[in-house]
Protein backbone atom coordinates (compact mmCIF):
# COMPACT_ATOMS: atom_id res chain seq x y z
CA UNK A 1 0.00 0.00 0.00
CA UNK A 2 3.15 2.43 0.84
CA UNK A 3 4.27 1.57 -2.40
CA UNK A 4 1.23 2.39 -4.39
CA UNK A 5 0.74 5.86 -2.47
CA UNK A 6 4.20 6.60 -3.43
CA UNK A 7 3.73 5.90 -6.73
CA UNK A 8 0.55 8.01 -6.61
CA UNK A 9 1.98 11.18 -4.97
CA UNK A 10 5.18 10.89 -7.57
CA UNK A 11 3.35 10.34 -10.57
CA UNK A 12 0.90 13.58 -8.91
CA UNK A 13 4.12 15.73 -8.36
CA UNK A 14 5.12 14.75 -12.24
CA UNK A 15 1.71 15.97 -13.63
CA UNK A 16 1.86 19.20 -11.55
CA UNK A 17 5.23 20.10 -12.36
CA UNK A 18 4.94 19.29 -16.30
CA UNK A 19 1.61 20.78 -16.55
CA UNK A 20 1.60 23.73 -13.72
CA UNK A 21 4.99 24.91 -13.93
CA UNK A 22 6.21 23.67 -17.49
CA UNK A 23 8.95 21.79 -16.21
CA UNK A 24 9.60 18.25 -15.06
CA UNK A 25 11.20 15.53 -12.81
CA UNK A 26 13.81 13.92 -14.55
CA UNK A 27 13.49 10.24 -12.13
CA UNK A 28 9.64 10.34 -11.85
CA UNK A 29 9.03 8.13 -14.47
CA UNK A 30 11.59 5.67 -13.62
CA UNK A 31 10.94 5.45 -10.24
CA UNK A 32 7.30 4.94 -11.26
CA UNK A 33 8.56 1.97 -13.19
CA UNK A 34 10.43 0.85 -10.16
CA UNK A 35 7.70 1.16 -7.71
CA UNK A 36 5.16 -0.93 -9.47
CA UNK A 37 7.41 -3.52 -10.07
CA UNK A 38 7.96 -4.16 -6.50
CA UNK A 39 4.55 -3.63 -6.20
CA UNK A 40 3.28 -6.05 -8.51
CA UNK A 41 5.81 -8.94 -7.12
CA UNK A 42 4.91 -8.13 -3.26
CA UNK A 43 1.58 -7.77 -3.87
CA UNK A 44 1.26 -11.65 -5.39
CA UNK A 45 1.60 -13.06 -1.84
CA UNK A 46 -1.65 -11.03 -0.95
CA UNK A 47 -3.61 -11.95 -4.27
CA UNK A 48 -2.62 -15.90 -3.67
CA UNK A 49 -4.00 -15.69 -0.11
CA UNK A 50 -7.04 -14.34 -1.13
CA UNK A 51 -7.29 -17.06 -4.08
CA UNK A 52 -7.06 -14.10 -7.08
CA UNK A 53 -3.98 -16.06 -9.04
CA UNK A 54 -6.12 -18.48 -11.83
CA UNK A 55 -6.17 -21.89 -10.49
CA UNK A 56 -8.11 -24.65 -12.02
CA UNK A 57 -10.29 -25.48 -8.91
CA UNK A 58 -13.21 -27.25 -10.69
CA UNK A 59 -11.34 -30.86 -11.32
CA UNK A 60 -10.44 -30.75 -7.05
CA UNK A 61 -13.98 -29.74 -5.71
CA UNK A 62 -15.24 -32.27 -7.73
CA UNK A 63 -13.07 -35.21 -6.24
CA UNK A 64 -13.37 -37.16 -3.73
CA UNK A 65 -12.15 -35.94 0.14
CA UNK A 66 -7.96 -37.87 -0.77
CA UNK A 67 -7.50 -37.33 -3.99
CA UNK A 68 -8.65 -34.09 -3.53
CA UNK A 69 -5.79 -33.06 -1.09
CA UNK A 70 -3.50 -34.88 -3.04
CA UNK A 71 -3.87 -32.93 -6.24
CA UNK A 72 -4.15 -29.64 -4.07
CA UNK A 73 -0.29 -30.79 -2.48
CA UNK A 74 0.65 -32.07 -5.91
CA UNK A 75 -0.20 -28.47 -7.04
CA UNK A 76 1.17 -26.85 -4.17
CA UNK A 77 4.72 -28.92 -4.84
CA UNK A 78 4.46 -27.72 -8.59
CA UNK A 79 3.89 -24.29 -7.30
CA UNK A 80 6.83 -24.14 -5.14
CA UNK A 81 9.23 -25.68 -8.11
CA UNK A 82 8.53 -22.85 -10.49
CA UNK A 83 8.94 -20.20 -7.87
CA UNK A 84 12.02 -21.66 -6.80
CA UNK A 85 13.24 -21.83 -10.37
CA UNK A 86 12.16 -18.35 -11.02
CA UNK A 87 13.68 -17.11 -7.78
CA UNK A 88 16.85 -18.62 -8.36
CA UNK A 89 17.12 -17.52 -12.53
CA UNK A 90 15.72 -14.20 -10.96
CA UNK A 91 18.48 -13.57 -9.05
CA UNK A 92 20.95 -14.51 -10.78
CA UNK A 93 19.90 -12.35 -13.92
CA UNK A 94 19.70 -9.45 -10.65
CA UNK A 95 23.20 -10.34 -10.18
CA UNK A 96 24.46 -10.59 -13.60
CA UNK A 97 22.57 -7.44 -14.77
CA UNK A 98 22.22 -5.44 -11.78
CA UNK A 99 25.71 -3.74 -11.71
CA UNK A 100 25.02 -0.41 -13.45
CA UNK A 101 23.80 2.43 -11.11
CA UNK A 102 20.09 3.36 -11.24
CA UNK A 103 19.84 6.32 -13.55
CA UNK A 104 17.65 8.46 -12.02
CA UNK A 105 19.16 8.44 -8.52
CA UNK A 106 22.81 9.17 -10.24
CA UNK A 107 21.16 12.64 -11.18
CA UNK A 108 19.31 13.37 -7.97
CA UNK A 109 22.64 12.83 -6.02
CA UNK A 110 24.57 14.57 -8.92
CA UNK A 111 22.07 17.27 -8.34
CA UNK A 112 22.72 17.31 -5.06
CA UNK A 113 25.79 16.69 -3.75
CA UNK A 114 27.71 18.39 -7.45
CA UNK A 115 31.02 16.59 -7.81
CA UNK A 116 31.25 14.85 -4.81
CA UNK A 117 27.83 12.38 -5.10
CA UNK A 118 27.49 9.21 -3.51
CA UNK A 119 27.34 5.93 -5.69
CA UNK A 120 23.42 5.87 -6.61
CA UNK A 121 22.31 2.32 -5.57
CA UNK A 122 22.46 -0.31 -8.31
CA UNK A 123 19.70 -1.79 -10.68
CA UNK A 124 20.43 -5.17 -8.49
CA UNK A 125 17.84 -3.84 -5.92
CA UNK A 126 15.17 -3.29 -8.77
CA UNK A 127 15.78 -6.79 -10.57
CA UNK A 128 15.51 -8.09 -6.79
CA UNK A 129 11.79 -7.87 -6.51
CA UNK A 130 11.38 -10.99 -8.88
CA UNK A 131 13.19 -13.44 -6.37
CA UNK A 132 11.99 -11.65 -3.48
CA UNK A 133 8.48 -11.80 -4.30
CA UNK A 134 8.83 -15.48 -5.53
CA UNK A 135 10.50 -16.94 -2.60
CA UNK A 136 7.77 -15.16 -0.35
CA UNK A 137 5.06 -16.66 -2.42
CA UNK A 138 6.92 -20.22 -2.18
CA UNK A 139 6.71 -20.24 1.26
CA UNK A 140 3.29 -19.01 1.68
CA UNK A 141 2.23 -21.96 -0.63
CA UNK A 142 4.36 -24.50 1.19
CA UNK A 143 2.35 -23.24 4.64
CA UNK A 144 -0.71 -24.75 2.48
CA UNK A 145 0.82 -27.58 1.34
CA UNK A 146 1.58 -28.34 5.29
CA UNK A 147 -2.47 -27.75 6.22
CA UNK A 148 -3.45 -30.16 3.21
CA UNK A 149 -1.07 -33.03 4.42
CA UNK A 150 -2.58 -32.37 8.35
CA UNK A 151 -6.02 -32.38 6.78
CA UNK A 152 -5.13 -35.80 4.74
CA UNK A 153 -3.65 -37.04 8.55
CA UNK A 154 -6.94 -35.37 10.62
CA UNK A 155 -9.98 -36.80 8.07
CA UNK A 156 -10.79 -33.73 6.93
CA UNK A 157 -11.33 -32.54 3.44
CA UNK A 158 -9.75 -29.43 1.01
CA UNK A 159 -13.27 -27.73 1.62
CA UNK A 160 -12.86 -27.54 5.44
CA UNK A 161 -9.65 -26.06 4.88
CA UNK A 162 -10.84 -23.48 2.49
CA UNK A 163 -13.43 -22.69 5.91
CA UNK A 164 -11.61 -22.99 8.41
CA UNK A 165 -7.95 -21.94 7.56
CA UNK A 166 -8.90 -18.65 6.20
CA UNK A 167 -8.76 -19.97 2.72
CA UNK A 168 -6.60 -21.92 0.65
CA UNK A 169 -4.79 -20.27 -2.58
CA UNK A 170 -4.41 -23.52 -3.74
Amino acid sequence: MALMATLLSVMTAQVVMRYGFNSSLLWSEELCRYLLIWSAFLAMIFAYERGEIAALSILANSLPRVPALLLAILGGALSVALCAALAWYGYLYAKLAGSQPIPAFSFILEDLFGADAPEAPHVFWVYFALPLGMTLLGFRIVVDIVACVRALIDGRSLQDLDAHEGGLGL
